[in-house]
């Protein structure tokens, strides 16, 4: 008798606990669906995954509700330069352009060739620069970020003809970078710059038939579906010609509402998640590579040198820049530095 008193004080106890409702997060994705069933960014894939996490460390405690094309129709969408939410509604990652009006730092992903391969870039996920980067988002916008997540390294540069120097740019309608990038024009100058955006492309803006660019940049895995093989030829292969980490975060008052045990699980699926962005982004490469080929594209991958002339030339205009729109431009130039020195035992010597 005395054992089954003691068990029902402890179902006492513990009834109210189970019987908690959990609380929910309304994600609505970046990107939806292409037609073709693949995503033209991995980063759905990485939600979907950080999700699963987030329910297994929590034990159920926290769940993540991904919404999927068209089921985003009333979600609040992040625009910049305000940051909008019903609720625990929110759009929770966002691409770097969404913060540049109030938070100038972020372009720091933009600086041609900063980085220095995928390990370099995992690194710098939770390092003291990303942190800071983090920071400064939380102050601006009052939320909470949980992580930065590898985007897009691999950079396309199409051309109806070569593109193997940075003289090629030189007297060429171009396509690709806002007029955030007219820095690293001021030696070698296009003809043309302008900007068709990834959506207009998406409906084949840059292939109709009376179509002059001569030159696109962009994410090698977009250019299947923006079939710019038709028009474009030669595509050169610039790995870390900019970087973009997609910026995960949600309302700071869901954060603080939490228990220590639900965050503790919310950053371990954060960290899992990141490192799984790594190998998501390499394979989608890998995967937009061979689709090239295949539509009969002739593939360059910037050699060695040219990576080296390419760097020359554009990586100081890119960085002058970036660090004079910051609001403490010597702090900026230092947490580049810190970037930087995140590779150093990773070149050879």
């Amino acid at each position: 008798m005395r054992n089954i008193f003691i068990l029902l004080i402890l179902i006492g106890f513990t009834a109210p606990l189970s019987a908690q409702e959990p609380i929910t997060i309304t994600m609505a994705n970046v990107f939806g669906d292409t037609p073709e069933g693949r995503m033209p960014t991995h980063t759905p894939r990485i939600q979907e995954l950080f999700a699963a996490k987030v329910d297994e460390y929590t034990d159920g405690q926290v769940k993540w509700n991904i919404l999927r094309g068209k089921q985003q129709g009333g979600i609040s969408v992040f625009r910049s330069p305000g940051l909008t939410a019903e609720g625990d509604q929110i759009q929770a990652t966002n691409v770097p352009a969404f913060f540049l009006p109030r938070v100038p730092e972020i372009g720091i992903q933009s600086i041609p060739f900063l980085f220095d391969g995928a390990e370099h870039s995992r690194r710098f996920m939770n390092s003291e620069p990303a942190n800071w980067l983090s920071k400064k988002i939380e102050e601006t916008y009052g939320v909470k970020v949980l992580g930065h997540f590898y985007n897009a390294a691999f950079i396309s540069v199409n051309g109806v003809t070569p593109i193997r120097e940075p003289e090629d740019f030189a007297d060429k309608i171009v396509n690709g970078f806002d007029k955030s990038w007219a820095p690293i024009w001021t030696n070698i100058v296009p003809k043309e710059r302008r900007f068709i955006g990834t959506q207009d492309a998406w409906t084949g803006a840059l292939v109709k038939p009376d179509s002059d660019f001569d030159i696109n940049i962009g994410m090698i895995q977009n250019n299947h579906r923006q079939r710019l093989h038709e028009r474009f030829k030669h595509t050169t292969l610039v790995e870390n010609f900019y970087n973009i980490f997609y910026t995960m975060m949600i309302n700071r008052y869901i954060w603080d509402g939490m228990t220590d045990f639900q965050r503790a699980g919310i950053e371990k699926a954060v960290k899992e998640a990141q490192n799984a962005s790594i190998a998501y982004q390499l394979d989608t490469t890998l995967w937009a590579l061979q689709l090239n080929q295949s539509e009969g594209t002739e593939m360059h991958i910037l050699t060695s040198d040219e990576r080296a002339r390419w760097k020359a030339e554009f990586y100081p205009k890119m960085l002058d820049a970036v660090a004079e729109k910051s609001a403490n431009p010597s702090e900026t130039r230092e947490m580049i530095k810190k970037i930087e020195a995140l590779a150093d035992d990773l070149r050879w010597q």
